[in-house]
């Protein structure tokens, strides 16, 4: 059940073209929340979904002590 793309009426493509427009939704959503009073780590947030960001980008937004 977790793995969405091994299902039969699925599949690899079925499962890239539906990360493909959950991805080009929440862009166009995110859009709306880039204004000039923003948190600056929020727009750095933002800015990391709308380029495609890794695990390991996000990883790195997040300040450590």
């Amino acid at each position: 059940m977790l793995q969405t793309n091994l299902q039969l009426e699925v599949g690899n493509e079925g499962y890239d073209e539906g990360a493909r427009i959950l991805a080009a939704f929440f862009k166009k959503e995110l859009e709306k929340f880039l204004t000039p009073d923003l948190n600056p780590l929020g727009r750095r947030i933002i800015e990391c979904c709308m380029n495609d960001g890794t695990v390991e980008d996000y990883f790195n937004l997040i300040p450590r002590l």
